[in-house]
């Protein structure tokens, strides 16, 4: 039962990875067009909560969430600016210092970073490191620098790929961290919260945050425009929406499970797949070399590794 629970879960974490990329993408794309960060951060967040927030009161679901929230609000703004405040801001910013496909490469330090949070952040079994899933997403890691080596390509000078890299990075560590602490904090309570009312948790903890970003953006670009408009919505609904149901969806399916947690978390290394392919057919970028390729070919076997029926002998803690 728990076995068929983990592979759903991993199966729901790459769907929601595809969703992910478009994010790199369109980010890419706003900042080619000279859209500010700040709005593109702001926006996409606040698009995402009107929308989750009319699903919910349909669903009569809000209700039950603003409830819960009122008993610890605290927690609720802290970790909720820092997902889709800190987070976003980061790798936003990074869009103006870097191509799209970095930043998804990049970003999949979250599955190294993820494994070794755990000693810090769970008392059980959880807290232990399981070696064999820290040494497949070693090999996915392989495979992701595999493909940024082959496209470089001289258009960054090398203090922006630094300055991307250094933001990345960073990103990289807070989100597992964000989305780890925040699954602690409803299971510790008991709280019976479905996928959709934890995003919009965390979303409406982030207001704060948002309408800041909102001044600080009008401040210095003014009101955004038409195309940046669209495109932060595409980016709500795909990322924000069915994206980020989808990841946390897969981790609580997951959440028992140390290895199986890795390999849902693992699963966001699909990102930097779905990014190339995007920003070939949108942006006219080159579609990666043999070198690429490659890259592609062992995150995609760390993946099969990951999520075979025999995982329980792959990912078991040792």
């Amino acid at each position: 039962m728990q076995a068929n629970q983990n592979l759903r879960a991993i199966g729901i974490g790459v769907v929601a990875s595809v969703f992910f990329s478009s994010t790199y993408v369109l980010n890419s794309f706003i900042s080619v067009g000279n859209g500010h960060w700040a709005w593109t951060v702001s926006l996409r967040t606040f698009f995402l909560l009107i929308i989750l927030l009319g699903i919910l009161q349909f669903k009569n679901q809000l209700k039950p969430l603003l409830h819960i929230m009122l008993h610890k609000p605290k927690v609720w703004l802290f970790w909720g600016s820092i997902w889709f405040g800190v987070v976003y801001v980061l790798l936003t910013a990074a869009a103006s210092l870097g191509p799209g496909w970095l930043i998804a490469g990049v970003f999949q330090f979250t599955i190294v970073a993820g494994i070794l949070l755990s000693p810090f952040l769970y008392k059980d079994g959880r807290a232990k490191i399981p070696v064999r899933a820290l040494l497949l997403s070693i090999l996915i890691l392989v495979g992701i620098a595999l493909m940024q080596w082959s496209q470089r390509n001289g258009t960054y000078t090398d203090a922006q790929l630094v300055g991307c890299i250094v933001l990345v990075l960073l990103a990289a560590v807070i989100w597992p961290l964000a989305s780890r602490k925040l699954l602690l904090f409803v299971e510790e309570h008991d709280y019976q919260l479905n996928a959709m009312q934890r995003v919009a948790g965390t979303a409406i903890g982030s207001l704060p945050v948002l309408f800041l970003l909102m001044g600080f953006g009008y401040s210095q670009a003014g009101l955004p425009g038409q195309t940046q408009l669209t495109a932060v919505f595409a980016i709500a609904i795909s990322s924000g929406v069915i994206g980020t149901i989808l990841f946390f969806k897969a981790t609580h399916l997951a959440r028992t499970d140390g290895a199986a947690l890795a390999a849902v978390e693992a699963t966001q290394s699909v990102e930097i797949l779905a990014t190339v392919v995007g920003e070939v057919a949108l942006l006219g970028i080159a579609w990666p070399s043999l070198t690429g390729n490659l890259g592609m070919l062992l995150i995609t076997g760390g993946l099969i590794l990951y999520s075979m029926p025999a995982r329980k002998k792959v990912l078991r803690t040792v």
